[in-house]
């Protein structure tokens, strides 16, 4: 049975999660290159979630 377009995957729009993990990917590789050559890099603070707060 074919499959509609609104159940199948779409391997162009990757999920939330291997959006994060690439985004974090980039950072750490920006941040590298950045330390190479002694540049600094501006970079925001990630926000603190409720636990983490809670236990500070």
């Amino acid at each position: 049975m074919a499959q509609t377009a609104k159940t199948k995957p779409n391997r162009l729009t990757p999920s939330p999660k291997a959006l994060q993990k690439a985004l974090e990917q980039s950072a750490k590789q920006a941040q590298r290159l950045a330390d190479a050559f002694g540049v600094v890099v501006p970079t925001i603070k990630p926000k603190t979630t409720h636990s983490a707060r809670a236990t500070s």
